[in-house]
């Protein structure tokens, strides 16, 4: 019975060690160079067969590894997400350049708008011989000259203001 179990032990060290030897052989195996009837070079990762098998083939010493599928099509996700991270950045670069173009063409049209606003109530304080303010009542209360002077001085200041003058 003992050596029964020996037996079966020594079996099973054998049979890992040959799955072993052949996970590593599959990772590094050997690569073979042959060249066909018409000149042809050939490279396999086995000797060639049948009618090739009278050519002279040799074993190249090179280390390789198998491709990996799972690591090729991971590695070709990433990849796609990468491109698809770079495009959406692009898109939102895009967007917020035309916002950004878009805010300085308001801010433009304001300022235009108070420009023309500012110089057209600078013109008409020039131009009157009387200003007044509404009263509480709806009566009209006219301005001194001191500040209709005050008045016209702060139109001038809002022009330069408005249109940078």
């Amino acid at each position: 019975m003992k050596a029964v179990a020996v037996c079966s032990t020594v079996i099973a060290a054998v049979f890992l060690a040959g799955l072993a030897a052949r996970a590593v052989a599959a990772e590094q195996g050997a690569v073979y160079q042959w060249v066909d009837k018409d000149g042809t070079p050939h490279y396999q990762d086995r000797p060639p067969e049948g009618a090739n098998a009278g050519q002279a083939a040799t074993e190249l010493n090179l280390r390789y590894r198998m491709t990996d599928a799972e690591a090729m099509a991971a590695a070709a996700k990433k990849k796609s997400d990468l491109g698809d991270a770079a495009e959406l950045r692009k898109s939102q670069q895009a967007e917020d350049e035309k916002a950004a173009a878009d805010d300085r063409e308001q801010v433009k049209s304001e300022r235009e708008k108070g420009c023309q606003q500012a110089r057209e109530k600078l013109q008409k304080y020039e131009t009157a011989h009387r200003l007044y303010r509404p009263g509480a009542d709806g009566q009209r209360q006219y301005l001194s000259d001191e500040e209709i002077d005050a008045a016209r001085a702060e139109a001038r200041k809002s022009v330069a203001d408005w249109c940078g003058e």
